[in-house]
């Protein structure tokens, strides 16, 4: 009976044992987990700032689950370092023989970018680097940081110019004046731009002339469009004293204001309505 009841207690010992040695073995290979920015894109995009979502990827080989340090990313344009993000540890970790994603929101003010790097302020896009670390621990390996980097382009929207170009005489007579405006807009941005919509008021030395709209119109990568626009002015409108000042042979300063709406070819672009002003000193 001895023999009997010591048998099964030399079975769960050896298993025990083996289960062990085992692992010992999988914690003696273990091995350095792999980390990646596996893609960058971009969730929102003003005139002011952009946001980029950073995709991390990392995979463990090891047999067991991973914890871990921390991860912390930097945004550098040049050999400045414009941005740090940083991820706790509490929510990191990593399944036995898995992988994981970890997607962090990077978000660049323009004003920082302009501040920090000068030269950039008129361009169009400008070249990035992300780097960073991810630190997991291993047992064996102990802490174990591992090194992350990703380059691309990034896009600075810039706000469409427009511009009063010239007025042309139409028609002069004692009680009407009739004029062509014309008004340039250009995009100097990469990409085209909807302007949906262009509310303009004309003044001439402090005088409103008109307030009106233009029909919604697209403008490709760095197009520029003239637009004609007809205004007429009568004496009981307008009043002689502005008629008399703008058939004149002094210079006129003329001011054209207004807001717009425009909506870029890029998904992540956040609306918001955008203000412009152009003076010109012309002579009709």
């Amino acid at each position: 009976m001895k023999n009997q009841t010591r048998f099964p207690l030399l079975l769960i010992l050896m298993t025990l044992l083996l289960t062990g040695c085992s692992n010992l073995q999988n914690m003696a290979k273990a091995q350095k987990p792999q980390a990646q920015i596996s893609s960058v894109t971009v969730s929102q995009l003003s005139l002011t700032e952009v946001t980029l979502l950073a995709k991390v990827t990392v995979k463990n080989p090891n047999p067991i689950k991973l914890p871990g340090v921390g991860l912390t990313l930097d945004l550098n344009i040049g050999d400045k370092k414009i941005v740090t993000v940083v991820q706790p540890d509490s929510s990191i970790s990593l399944p036995a023989k898995g992988s994981r994603d970890i997607t962090l929101p990077v978000t660049l003010k323009f004003t920082d970018l302009y501040r920090t790097v000068s030269g950039i302020k008129d361009t169009s896009s400008v070249a990035y680097e992300i780097t960073g670390r991810i630190n997991m621990k291993v047992p064996l390996l102990g802490d174990v940081s591992l090194p992350l980097s990703h380059k691309d382009t990034l896009p600075i929207p810039q706000l469409p110019d427009v511009s009063l170009q010239k007025i042309s005489v139409q028609e002069a007579s004692f009680t009407r004046l009739r004029l062509t405006v014309d008004i340039a807009i250009s995009n100097p941005n990469s990409f085209a731009l909807n302007i949906n919509t262009l509310n303009y008021q004309l003044s001439a030395a402090g005088k409103t002339l008109t307030s009106s709209s233009i029909k919604p119109l697209k403008l490709n990568t760095g197009e520029r469009k003239t637009l004609s626009v007809p205004l007429s002015l009568s004496l009981s409108e307008a009043g002689s004293s502005v008629l008399r000042l703008l058939t004149g042979k002094a210079a006129v300063t003329y001011t054209l204001n207004g807001e717009m709406g425009i909506a870029p070819d890029l998904k992540a672009w956040n609306p918001k309505p955008l203000t412009f002003k152009s003076e010109k000193s012309l002579s009709l």
